[in-house]
């Protein structure tokens, strides 16, 4: 007596090799940029800073808002778009700019 086979189905845990080298989304490269190294905390698309006391600074990073909670902080530079911040950060937050169904109403 013959048995059964059930077909095989793919995997879904692995990616494919082209889904691995596929271009990311158009959007991608204009998300804003963020590095922790340290003690500091390096952004890239900072468009201005929202609220600055030693215990919280708030930054508009188009999109996104990132608040950086902590003790010390100083802002040690701030050159275009790139902001470097300093101190003791404890938590970073992000929330979206419009609450809506982002057609920024």
């Amino acid at each position: 007596m013959k048995r059964y086979r059930h077909p095989r189905r793919p995997r879904a845990g692995s990616p494919r090799p082209a889904d691995l080298f596929r271009a990311p989304a158009p959007d991608f490269y204009r998300l804003p940029d963020l590095t922790i190294r340290g003690g500091q905390v390096a952004t890239d698309g900072c468009r201005r800073v929202l609220d600055f006391t030693p215990e919280k600074i708030c930054l508009d990073l188009g999109r996104t808002l990132v608040t950086l909670y902590g003790e010390e902080l100083r802002i040690e530079s701030l050159a275009g778009y790139r902001l470097v911040a300093a101190g003791q950060i404890a938590r970073i937050e992000f929330s979206r700019k419009w609450k809506g169904g982002g057609n920024g109403v």
